[in-house]
């Protein structure tokens, strides 16, 4: 099957998630400062609109504070490509080559011209502002945080976070959750 017919089949079964389950946006309060970030595991969809050009995949991801790994996957489950973020910078293996960097959002404006914030996608995708980082919430509850136009959409039965999107210059970037497989509390430091 070719590249456009697996990014079409991609794209009707995002809409078709999207469609059948009752979502309600919510603000994106800015965390308290006693908070600490918390591990959690999420798989889902992941759909890129960049200068008029579209790509659909599936992914994986787990968090931690300090690290992350991201899987990005074929409808059908094969992996194109691996982000591992660590306290000694970012590895993307893809395409059978190994590219480092610093951080995600250098590598990946390296590799695939736009940047994704994946340091901040951790708290964004949990509903909330990232800490420590000027924002400001527009009249419709969108978070304005790191030149990016942030929406959250929780499940409506479940509250639990169901589909983030983000938008900048031109790139739409929109993650659909299906699995929460672990804790996406954050908790309290107590004094």
């Amino acid at each position: 099957m070719s590249l456009s017919r697996w990014l079409l089949t991609g794209s009707v079964l995002l809409l078709a998630a999207c469609a059948t389950t009752s979502e309600v946006a919510e603000p994106m309060p800015v965390v308290a400062a006693n908070v600490v970030d918390s591990p959690f595991s999420v798989s889902g969809r992941l759909a890129v609109s960049y200068q008029g050009k579209g790509h659909v995949a599936n992914f994986d991801w787990q968090h931690s504070p300090g690290s992350d790994q991201l899987n990005v996957k074929t409808p059908i489950g094969t992996t194109v490509a691996s982000l591992s973020r660590d306290a000694g910078g970012v590895v993307l293996v893809a395409d059978g080559q190994e590219r480092r960097a610093a951080d995600v959002e250098t590598l990946t404006e390296a590799t695939l011209g736009w940047p994704l914030p994946l340091s901040n996608l951790a708290w964004w995708a949990r509903g909330l502002a990232a800490p420590g980082i000027p924002s400001e919430q527009s009249a419709d509850g969108r978070l304005q945080q790191q030149g990016w136009l942030i929406r959250n959409l929780k499940d409506a039965t479940t509250s639990q976070p169901r589909r983030l999107e983000l938008e900048r210059e031109g790139l739409t970037i929109r993650l659909v959750f299906s699995e929460w497989r672990a804790s996406n509390a954050l908790t309290p430091i107590l004094p």
